[in-house]
This record gives structure tokens, C-alpha cells and sequence, in this order.
């Protein structure tokens, strides 16, 4: 599912450093501007008509290095605006509005010491029910344990076809036809395979594209699109199948060995190729393994940041049950 693989892609390609808060007036990392000493000395001087930076001891007189991953906000660079003469008004007002954030954090915090703190009833993120939470949710369990189930199904069908019988895979040959362009006509070629996203795959590379409309179709997030890319006359591409007519829709649309859908979404570019026909069989089919790696990881991720309302909506449930019954899995 793209939320899942792209939380994967994330965590693991992200390299700039993450700057750390700071204080919106001072610029300082180690408070936030309800907690500023420097915003309520400032406001002493300013309410006795002097300039806070006139005191040798002031904070911008020894402001402080940026800390990693800041720039703007740095707190030299927020010291040299406020001592500017030019800036002394602007001074002011930040000033004034500072402290009138930290009395009212003072005021909340007042409040919160006197008023008990009731007991809020333990509820689920994920049914809605009372009682219980995401840790000790039995229909959140039951529907992980299906989605478990009926992906593993489905990983069969799609190993049994791609890899037993067409033999797809890094180093096949495959025949591939490519566009012209305006027209032009359709040309053949011979690409070779470097790459399938086998472990991005699951069930929810078929989303019922053929039968859905717009309105109703699989959200986005749900989706599991087929990567297959090819070497076609010297430059990398990706492979698709050829377009059909669905009931509602046009549909690049895969079949099992029996014939029934098994991938409509595939990752696809402006200069994508059609496949046509397997030439050559890969050297290095995928393994056995593959059918039950990384599956219920995948799945937990999932029913842990979407609840069963969100997924509902989503047509997830749909999916899965529609699933369930073709092949009589319940």
C-alpha cells in the first residue's frame, strides 16, 4: 500500500537534520516564548522608556550560535534586527506580545491546578468502542488476521502467474511496444527487465478498476501499483499492460492463469512500453519466500493509523470482502 511503502521510503532517504523548536521571540532552543526570561526582562526596561540592549548584559549582546538546522529564527540573527534602531518599535510590539503570551500560559496553567482532572473512559482508535484501546482491539485483530489471509492468497495467484508461468523478473527478456507518438506508428522492441517492486505488492494491486467509477473507487493511499521497469534501447523505462475495456472504465488489466483479475495499477511514466510477450525467462526467479515476508508489518501499519471508519470510507472493507467471497476464503 503507498502509505506503507512511502513511510518506508521516507524514514529511510530523509538526510537534512531536523531543526529543533525555538523560542518565537528570542529564538532561543532550550524554551518556548511562554517560558522566555529574555521576552520579561525586555519588557522591564521597555516600561521603564529604555532600550533593553543598551545593558551590556542583555541577551542580544550575547546571543547565542544557531543551533543545528536553524537559520531565519537564529537567535544572532533575531539580536541584530532587534538592535537596530530602525527596528526598536518592531522590538516593542513582539515584545508586548510575548508577554502577553506568557500570562496567559501563567492564567491556563492557574486553571488547570484547580480543576481535577476526570477521568476519561479508555476508548479505541480504530472501532470507536469504550473500554478497550488499538492494543486490545479484537476486531481490529480479526480484520488483520483476514487481510493476512486473503493477501496471502493473492500473493499465490500473482507468484504462480508472474514468476511460474511467464517467468518475469530481473534479467528477462521480454518483447514490449512503444508508442510513436502523434501519428506515428507503434514499434516493437526487445527490453530487458532490471527491476519489479515485488516487495511493495499486495492484494490491493487490484482495486476492482474495471467495475468502479471514480466516485467510488479505492482511495489512494490503499493502492499497491506494479512497478516493472525495462532497458529499452538504451534508456530505462517502465512496463504496463495493454489497455481494455472495463464495465465502467478502460483498465490495464492482468489475469491469473485461470483468468481471473489480478493487477489494474501499475507505475507508469509518459514513455512507458506495453508488454507483449516473454522472450526469454529470468535466470533468477523470485523466491518462495517472498509469498509470506513483510505482510503482517504492512498490515499492522495500516489498521493502526487508519481506523475501520476511515478504511470503510475508503473502500478497503469492500475490497476485502468482495476478495473473501470470489475465492471463499471466510
Amino acid at each position: 500500500m503507498k502509505a506503507f511503502n512511502n513511510s518506508n521510503k521516507s524514514s529511510t532517504t530523509s538526510t537534512s537534520p531536523k531543526a529543533k523548536s525555538a523560542c518565537s521571540y528570542c529564538g532561543d532552543t532550550e524554551h518556548q516564548v511562554t517560558k522566555c526570561p529574555n521576552a520579561v526582562t525586555d519588557w522591564a526596561y521597555f516600561r521603564r522608556f529604555e532600550i533593553p540592549c543598551m545593558d551590556t548584559a542583555n541577551w542580544t549582546n550575547n546571543p547565542k550560535p544557531p543551533a543545528q538546522g536553524q537559520r531565519w529564527n537564529a537567535q544572532d540573527r533575531v539580536a541584530r534586527w532587534f538592535k537596530d534602531p530602525s527596528g526598536w518599535s518592531k522590538w516593542y510590539s513582539e515584545c508586548e506580545k510575548a508577554v502577553g503570551k506568557i500570562e496567559a500560559y501563567k492564567l491556563r496553567e492557574a486553571k488547570k491546578a484547580n480543576v481535577p482532572k476526570a477521568k476519561r473512559a479508555k476508548s479505541c482508535g480504530f472501532c470507536g468502542g469504550v473500554g478497550h484501546n488499538r492494543r486490545d482491539c479484537a476486531e481490529m485483530t480479526a480484520l488483520n488476521d483476514r487481510l493476512i489471509k486473503a493477501n496471502a492468497h493473492w500473493r499465490q495467484r500473482l507468484y504462480d502467474y508472474f514468476v511460474k508461468e511467464l517467468g518475469l523478473g530481473n534479467g528477462a527478456l521480454v518483447k514490449v511496444s512503444k508508442n510513436g507518438g502523434w501519428q506515428q506508428p507503434t514499434t516493437e522492441h526487445v527490453a530487458i527487465i532490471t527491476s519489479i517492486n515485488w516487495d511493495e505488492l499486495n492484494m490491493f494491486c487490484y482495486t476492482e478498476g474495471d467495475k468502479r467509477r471514480w466516485s467510488s473507487s479505492v482511495h489512494d493511499h490503499l493502492r499497491a501499483p506494479m512497478q516493472i521497469k525495462a532497458v529499452v534501447d538504451g534508456k530505462e523505462t517502465e512496463i504496463q499492460w495493454a489497455q481494455q475495456k472495463g464495465n465502467n472504465n478502460p483498465v490495464r488489466m492482468v489475469c491469473d492463469t485461470h483468468g481471473r483479475p489480478l493487477v489494474d495499477n501499475w507505475s507508469h511514466n509518459w514513455n512507458s512500453a506495453t508488454f507483449t510477450a516473454v522472450m526469454s525467462p529470468t535466470k533468477m526467479p523470485l523466491s518462495e519466500e517472498w509469498l509470506t515476508q513483510g505482510q503482517q508489518e504492512c498490515v499492522q501499519f495500516i489498521t493502526k493509523k487508519y481506523s475501520l471508519a476511515k478504511l470503510t470510507d475508503w473502500k478497503a472493507i469492500e475490497i476485502l470482502e468482495n476478495y473473501e467471497k470470489r475465492y471463499n476464503l471466510k
